[in-house]
């Protein structure tokens, strides 16, 4: 079975541009965790988050895209986020031409242009993280931890989207994954010995596990705890920027304690916050507003997630929890009737290989749990379904999507699946749904600015 994994993604991979018949969009079902009728969740989307706040004009929704897994700072493939961006503006009839401003975080900078007022660096702290390896005394140093910017998309005179990018990839690769998987990828020194291999094996191996699986592992162990601390201080460097505290007068650089810190004590008002992460990513985010919502403290973190959407592209929650099993107890949710319960939205295409709906994945642990004094299964009921709602502070709604097309002519039983895993935001009905989210199970196609410019 694992050698025909890999020979797909050999077929994926070395086939993609063969594409042919595509596959229709087609959403299978929309499911939420707390609905008590069942088929007619809701969601309520980005464009009906955007809000006003005193002094401003426009509505605005501030976003916050956290990537997953995979080298984003490849200079051959598109800039973090294009799909993304560039589908809002599609959506609205709109051209990105000369809104998308380059930045350092990417490798799209050009020489000379300044860029210092919508980027910033967030650090460990006052001291750089440093890290044991195999070698007993050698040492990997992190001084920096992620890059993020800021691309504002202005869509009309009452409404914009800002658009808060993360890149925690290239730095973490070149600090902690690069001395340890860099010598066998295909870029500089190491493509001697790389391209010994076959080309689709060499293609695959750097895909699926240099820039890969490699992000996961690191994730998985002590690093871990630097990339959330990371997300967080991102968090509040973006709530800051957003309130008007701009990222000129944070500076270049700041930890992400500073970052919390000034964001938690200082009272700024901001639009909402929504969340979209990819992959990993969608795990990263999700921890880390786990963490927040049980650790029983309230910070500017719990404001930016209370009353939010989270909207989750090929998330591996089900997959990476087996990373969570622990001897101790977990900690539940605190109740704070102050705030609004955030509710994750997890887009799946079923032919992705790395995804599992988050739903079925709560019903088959919650029936499977050992129950003492009794072989009976636990029950799954309405009353369940809240109680996991509630002990872990989210509502949940699983859209189950198909686009994904097939990669051999005429072989309409074998489909992409990095398509299925990586271009959910190059799909127009997709975004439709983001944008303007979800009634009774159905598209929201009521007051949605763009579904009136795109009526089809």
């Amino acid at each position: 079975m694992f050698q025909r994994i890999f020979l797909a993604f050999c077929l994926a991979v070395g086939l993609s541009a063969c594409a042919s018949n595509p596959t229709k969009f087609k959403i299978h079902s929309v499911d939420s965790l707390v609905s008590s009728e069942i088929g007619k969740p809701d969601f309520r989307g980005l464009e009906f988050l955007a809000d006003p706040i005193p002094g401003k004009l426009k509505n605005r929704i501030n976003i916050f895209y956290l990537h997953g897994i995979g080298w984003t700072e490849d200079p051959e493939a598109d800039p973090l986020g294009n799909n993304f961006l560039t589908g809002i503006a599609k959506a609205y009839g709109i051209s990105v031409e000369g809104q998308i401003v380059a930045s350092p975080c990417g490798d799209t900078i050009h020489e000379g242009d300044d860029h210092n007022s919508n980027h910033i660096y967030v650090t460990p702290g006052p001291t750089p993280t440093v890290f044991e390896t195999a070698i007993p005394g050698a040492q990997l140093v992190l001084d920096r931890l992620v890059c993020m910017d800021k691309q504002t998309l202005e869509v009309d005179q009452a409404l914009e989207f800002v658009v808060y990018r993360i890149f925690w990839d290239d730095i973490f690769w070149n600090r902690l994954q690069f001395p340890h998987v860099g010598q066998d990828d295909s870029r500089g020194s190491s493509m001697a010995f790389a391209e010994l291999r076959r080309k689709y094996n060499r293609r695959l191996k750097d895909d699926l596990v240099n820039y890969g699986f490699s992000d996961a592992v690191m994730y998985l162990g002590p690093a871990g705890r630097e990339i959330r601390n990371a997300i967080r201080g991102a968090m509040c460097s973006a709530q800051l920027d957003a309130a008007g505290y701009l990222f000129e007068k944070q500076g270049e650089d700041t930890s992400y304690i500073t970052a919390c810190q000034t964001a938690t004590n200082t009272t700024v008002q901001a639009n909402q916050f929504a969340f979209v992460t990819e992959s990993l990513g969608s795990k990263i985010a999700y921890d880390v507003m786990r963490e927040s919502i049980t650790d029983g403290r309230d910070t500017i973190l719990d404001d930016m997630i209370s009353g939010s959407e989270i909207y989750m592209l090929a998330n591996q929650l089900a997959l990476l929890s087996l990373s969570d099993l622990t001897r101790s107890p977990k900690p539940k949710a605190l109740p704070d009737p102050t705030k609004r319960r955030p509710k994750i939205v997890a887009m799946s295409e079923i032919n992705d290989f790395l995804t599992y709906e988050i739903n079925p994945f709560f019903k088959q642990l919650w029936e499977l749990q050992h129950q003492a004094d009794t072989s009976e299964r636990a029950v799954y009921d309405q009353a369940a379904r809240e109680q996991i709602a509630k002990n872990l502070g989210f509502d949940f709604v699983d859209l189950r999507l198909e686009f994904a097309d097939p990669i051999i002519p005429f072989v309409k039983e074998f489909v992409d699946p990095l398509q299925a895993h990586l271009e959910h935001a190059g799909e127009p009905e997709l975004m439709m749904f983001m944008l303007c989210g979800v009634k009774n199970g159905e598209l929201n196609d009521e007051g949605c600015l763009a579904e009136d410019l795109n009526p089809s």
